[in-house]
């Protein structure tokens, strides 16, 4: 019994993380050491039309552990908030890239359809580096949102739209809409000053990301997302969940047959 409830214990630890991302309007959200994984994408890109999908599932499986944010660059979906962050991403990172391109914490790290794994490295690297973030916040009330003056750096107040409908006359080899659109950019600095890009009005399907990080560019210091939609839903993680519980099971079925046939038979 002791076996199989520790069995048990570690597969709720591999479980992933769903429900971190749901909306909590009127109250406060901290930062975390959430990994940022930025991705220059574009409608008429075919490897991203392939690629993005699958970052869908990436999203909900590591749920608070990692945001996605799609940039487009090129398409109709480009806009003042994309081309500012691209503007932010090149004072590190200074040079033409195709689609997809990710950054990851502030680093370009792969191009291609066939990044993902130097991305998944990337963010395990992060993950395991990353110190506590400053004890920072911003509250989101009536559709408002109040972000902190920072004492170093800029904090950044990334606006994403899920669902977004791609234009009917628009060149798209993939599916009907996109995901994780950046549409809006607040930027707050030491001054307290704010700058808009984009629309920073929120969709009917949401994602909020903010972001505190080094105001010349670079990894940045801690991030917190927010959204209206509940991952819990997802059927793919259902799946998972069964696909481990039988592998589990497998494995505690396997260690009792091990251990019984240690013990000596009576004569």
């Amino acid at each position: 019994m002791r076996q199989l409830c520790a069995i048990l214990a570690l597969f709720l630890l591999v479980v992933p993380s769903t429900s971190a991302l749901v909306d909590d309007s009127e109250q406060e959200h901290y930062l975390k050491r959430t990994i940022l994984v930025e991705e220059r994408t574009a409608i008429w890109c075919e490897s991203c039309a392939e690629i993005d999908p699958e970052l869908e599932l990436v999203a909900k499986s590591h749920g608070a552990r990692t945001t996605i944010v799609g940039i487009h660059v090129d398409d109709v979906f480009a806009n003042d908030a994309s081309l500012k962050r691209i503007e932010y991403q090149n004072l590190n990172n200074n040079g033409t890239y195709g689609t997809p391109t990710f950054f990851v914490d502030g680093l370009k790290t792969a191009e291609g359809y066939d990044a993902w794994s130097d991305v998944q490295q990337r963010i395990l690297s992060q993950e395991n580096k990353r110190g506590s973030p400053d004890d920072m916040y911003f509250e989101f009330s009536n559709d408002t949102f109040l972000l902190p003056t920072p004492e170093e750096g800029q904090i950044s107040l990334m606006i994403l739209e899920h669902e977004k409908k791609v234009p009917i006359d628009a060149e798209n080899p993939g599916e009907k809409t996109r995901d994780r659109v950046l549409i809006g950019l607040i930027i707050k600095d030491t001054n307290g000053n704010e700058s808009y890009y984009g629309d920073t009005t929120l969709p009917d399907v949401w994602s909020v990301v903010m972001v505190h990080e080094p105001a010349e560019g670079g990894e940045p210091w801690g991030v917190v997302e927010i959204s209206n939609r509940d991952f819990e839903d997802g059927d793919e993680n259902y799946l998972l969940i069964i696909v481990i519980l039988f592998l589990t099971l497998g494995v505690y079925l396997v260690f009792i047959h091990s251990e019984k046939s240690l013990i000596p038979e009576e004569e």
